[in-house]
């Protein structure tokens, strides 16, 4: 490794190694740092967990944060996303105080910063999709998206999209998906949007149409390559092409890790279900290599071999 990814700032190298998906690096770089009243450790290390799908870990170094540092709007958000993907795997009696936990956080980092899209996107889509009973509903959605309005009116129309869907209005939903696109001029991250809308349709056919339509885009991110390639794996579509788009290495981070780790998790899946078995395998020891603990991977491995 050079020396070089060491000098300057701690906290600024373990970001650089969190990007670039060595997982097993920056916890090596995080650990002794996260002590004390050192609050960015404590969140960054949250982070590596986060992308090593370890909730626990996730939740519990950026909880630390928090504690130290309450005012911090993107300290507020990873911790709401960790208790969030922790209510994901909890039983209903564990995911119900975690879900309140998960939108308390969300609210308190767009409180801290109305201007960061990132948060009011997560804070959107919460209040989307979940019921009522753990602190979502409809009419905070579209309070939120009335707030967008005037200065992001292609996420207020996303918002507004997702309460339709949500409600099964689904031809509203469609309208409100494709004025999106309109607002935002044909971005990729406008028609992935509705792709996913589209795939929670099953319609198969227009999410192989939708996604192609957003890498024809003038305004693509790396991370739109990822989950366009997800989408066609999930829908068992054009997987060539799927693995194709993830050749790229990528030079940022994507809403659930760590880009190189989850980027060969995604491979490997494809080549396993174009049938290439040792591509695959490799594909996974890859993701391992950068994070040796990274469940996904092991256990993607370990069917693979007993096949």
């Amino acid at each position: 490794m050079p020396a070089a990814i060491w000098a300057g700032d701690g906290a600024n190298n373990s970001t650089e190694l969190l990007t670039a998906g060595r997982a097993d690096e920056a916890l090596r770089a995080l650990t002794p740092q996260a002590a004390g009243n050192n609050a960015a450790a404590f969140n960054l290390l949250g982070r590596v967990y986060f992308a090593m799908e370890d909730w626990d870990n996730a939740v519990r170094n950026c909880e630390r944060a928090v504690q130290l540092e309450p005012r911090n709007a993107m300290y507020q958000l990873w911790l709401g996303r960790s208790y969030g993907e922790k209510a994901n795997v909890s039983n209903m009696i564990l995911a119900f105080p975690l879900a309140r936990k998960t939108v308390a956080a969300f609210a308190a980092a767009h409180a801290l910063d109305r201007q960061n899209m990132a948060i009011a996107h997560d804070l959107a889509e919460y209040y989307a999709t979940a019921p009522a009973i753990v602190g979502g509903g409809a009419g905070k959605a579209l309070a939120l998206a009335a707030e967008l309005e005037p200065e992001h009116p292609s996420d207020a129309a996303w918002v507004r999209a997702m309460v339709d869907a949500d409600a099964g209005h689904f031809e509203e939903a469609e309208r409100e998906y494709a004025e999106e696109i309109r607002l935002d001029h044909n971005s990729a991250v406008s028609c992935l949007d509705l792709a996913h809308f589209l795939k929670g349709r099953k319609s198969w056919d227009r999410v192989q149409q939708t996604v192609e339509r957003a890498m024809q885009s003038a305004q693509i991110r790396p991370a739109d390559r990822y989950n366009a390639a997800e989408l066609l794996l999930r829908c068992h579509r054009n997987l060539d092409e799927a693995a194709r788009l993830l050749r790229p290495i990528f030079k940022e981070t994507h809403r659930r890790g760590s880009s190189g780790v989850s980027r060969h998790l995604l491979l490997g899946e494809i080549f396993q279900s174009t049938g290439d078995t040792t591509q695959a395998a490799a594909e996974y020891k890859a993701a391992l290599g950068l994070a040796s603990g990274y469940r996904p991977a092991w256990e993607a491995l370990r069917r693979l071999e007993k096949r």
